[in-house]
């Protein structure tokens, strides 16, 4: 009966951002992919977005746009004036609002939902997203025009624990094109963990085709739930199957904007038990086989917003009569 009620529904997933082979039936059913339906959605949601990329890619430089495109990701280093970077950078540390935390193996991550009436509290992290050139590059590596969502992020390596960081195994966030950033208010030496990202691994090689639809057929049953549910891992082994280099560390200043499409190969960096880094983070994954690109508009930016606060209660809800936490709780 259950199958029944829900076949549509994970039918509907199909055209969306759905990504996990073992919540959904279809999505992984090895026969189905085995012909080809993982390939499909890959091959489709990366055409969509190459496409609404190159829309929105007007006034982006080309040594930006050649860096995106063929690496995966941007750096720009001193990105503010340092008048504007040492108000904003002491404006975020004095701040007090509310902290979500999730704890990832010996990892706690801290979040602040930089939401509108928020940043009305952050008239310097306010003016950095309102800067031309920032509000262009989003929109461009987002692939769409809704803003980014924003968050204060601090991230805390083992304080706690748990185990292994699952997030320090190289992976993929999902099938299609997303991107992330980090605009640095910390220096991020390697005993802080920087980022890695192997470049060039955005590309939908044939190389990358074969892995994916090989991996695809059994990714129900896979003994990584993070690979299970769509979020891809990747040993060195594998890179050198895919025909890609090493790992690049992002070893970086703070006042250091990064961004990154991570459906590209990436991961924490292994960190000093005890380290932290904070930064601004942001984040857009919108539905890759939308072909309109969205609107700007300021309304649906901060009804974003309202629908995230909104799903991060209700999981407060339902975990609090379990007697647990939510994976994002208050603290």
């Amino acid at each position: 009966m259950k199958a029944l009620l829900y076949t549509p529904i994970w039918f509907l997933q199909l055209f969306t951002t759905a990504k996990s082979f073992r919540d959904n039936p279809i999505l992984g059913n090895a026969t189905l992919n085995r012909w080809g339906l993982h390939l499909t959605r890959l091959k489709v949601a990366h055409a969509i977005m190459r496409l609404r990329r190159r829309l929105l890619s007007s006034g982006i430089s080309a040594e930006d746009w050649q860096s995106f495109e063929t690496q995966g990701y941007i750096l720009k280093e001193n990105f503010l004036p340092a008048e504007h970077f040492i108000a904003l950078e002491a404006e975020i540390r004095a701040y007090r609002g509310e902290v979500r935390e999730c704890q990832q193996g010996d990892t706690q991550n801290h979040h602040t939902l930089l939401e509108p009436a928020t940043l009305q509290q952050l008239p310097q992290t306010m003016a950095l997203f309102k800067i031309d050139y920032f509000k262009r590059l989003m929109r461009y590596t987002g692939g769409h025009l809704r803003q980014p969502f924003l968050y204060i992020e601090q991230v805390r390596n083992g304080v706690a624990a748990g185990g292994k960081d699952p997030q320090k195994n190289l992976h993929s966030d999902t099938f299609h094109p997303t991107m992330k950033f980090w605009f640095f208010l910390d220096d991020v030496p390697l005993e802080k963990g920087p980022f890695n990202y192997v470049p060039s691994s955005n590309q939908l090689t044939p190389e990358r085709l074969a892995w994916e639809h090989k991996t695809s057929q059994y990714a129900c049953k896979h003994a990584d739930s993070y690979a299970a549910r769509g979020s891809f891992r990747f040993e060195t082994n594998d890179l050198a199957q895919l025909k890609l280099p090493a790992p690049k560390t992002f070893v970086v200043k703070k006042n250091s904007l990064l961004m990154a499409d991570t459906f590209g190969i990436h991961a924490r960096g292994q960190a000093e038990a005890g380290s932290t880094r904070l930064a601004i983070w942001g984040m857009s994954r919108t539905n890759p086989f939308n072909l309109f690109p969205g609107t700007g508009f300021a309304f649906v930016d901060a009804a974003q917003y309202k629908i995230v606060k909104a799903l991060r209660d209700w999981e407060d809800y339902k975990a609090a009569k379990h007697g647990r936490k939510s994976a994002w709780h208050k603290i």
